[in-house]
């Protein structure tokens, strides 16, 4: 099982590249944010659900 600071690094690499949305691209960084902050607990479930959909279809 891959970690939620892992997944949203992974995801963070994609940023500059046209494989994620938008949308997805500005909940990439609002996650990043999140985890510099170091409050990645405090993610709701619809969040960590959306980030597992995310991670999974890139790097599944």
């Amino acid at each position: 099982m891959v970690s939620t600071s892992t997944m949203i690094k992974r995801l963070e690499g994609m940023l500059d590249t046209k494989d994620l949305t938008t949308w997805e691209q500005e909940f990439v960084h609002k996650l990043a944010d999140v985890m510099r902050a170091g409050e990645v607990t405090q993610l709701t479930g619809a969040q960590v659900e959306k980030l597992d959909e995310l991670h999974e279809r890139h790097f599944g």
